[in-house]
């Protein structure tokens, strides 16, 4: 399964869909603590804490990348 983007009625994506293996090999990871780094725990650790309140909001791994960067 491919990368899935979710769009508004504009057009502009709004949401992405990764597989489940991706996104529980990431969760794997961030358990294990393996080296990662402090920021990316962080962020993973945030990540969550929306995701189980209900208050998760998602972007496009284009946004990601763009995010990242830009720094």
């Amino acid at each position: 399964m491919d990368t899935q983007y979710i769009t508004n009625g504009k057009g502009e994506k709004t949401a992405v869909i990764i597989p489940i293996n991706e996104y529980e090999d990431m969760l794997h990871q961030h358990h294990l603590n393996l080296e990662l780094s402090d920021e990316y725990k962080t962020m993973i650790d945030a990540m969550m804490e929306k995701e189980n309140s209900g208050k998760a909001q998602y972007i496009s791994a284009k946004g990601i990348k763009d995010r990242f960067l830009n720094k």
